[in-house]
């Protein structure tokens, strides 16, 4: 065996990591996950975290290689521990990698500290069609809004807070928020 043997690195394989404290919304970061992998799968060799998920105790954990992707709460029940810090960290290898694309998505999945609805807002949710409802929880299931539907529609999923899935509901062309 030559010790002064010669041998290059591949400059083009880097990894990226981030970590922050706090929870994030998996609805996001599922969609943005799905658009990484559609445009850069052949790039990203390896990638996993372990998330908090606001809404939810248990920890979300992905991994993926190139387009195949599974992420899933953890199977062994594992749950975030009273007064342990909640957080978010992922790592990505791969080759000519975007760090700050790949920081700034993962950061935009992030969850908001102030939803723009609360529980007894009025408001129209699109689910097969925008249907009519009033706001029945905050961050139920890891999703953002619980909404009660009116009529014989039960209830729905506001996944992501914007106007794409829920907004203030129009009443004689003006927006209502409260059933007040």
């Amino acid at each position: 065996l030559e010790k002064e043997a010669e041998h290059e690195h591949d400059t083009s394989v880097s990894s990226v990591s981030c970590k922050f404290e706090g929870e994030l919304n998996h609805n996001k970061l599922q969609m943005w996950i799905g658009k990484l992998i559609q445009t850069k799968a052949n790039d990203l060799y390896r990638y996993k975290g372990v998330l908090a998920v606001k809404g939810i105790v248990k920890k979300f954990v992905f991994q993926g290689v190139h387009m195949l992707f599974s992420g899933g709460f953890d199977t062994y029940k594992q749950r975030w521990k009273e007064g342990e810090k909640r957080e978010c960290r992922f790592v990505f290898i791969g080759k000519n990698l975007d760090k700050k694309a790949l920081k700034d998505g993962f950061m935009d999945c992030k969850a908001k500290d102030e939803l723009r609805f609360k529980v007894g807002d009025l408001v129209e949710a699109r689910c097969d069609k925008w249907l009519p409802g009033k706001i029945a929880a905050l961050w139920d299931g890891g999703n953002p809004y619980r909404i009660e539907l009116e009529g014989d529609h039960g209830e729905c999923w506001g996944p992501i807070d914007d106007e794409n899935f829920v907004r203030a509901r129009t009443v004689a062309g003006k927006k209502r928020k409260s059933a007040e």
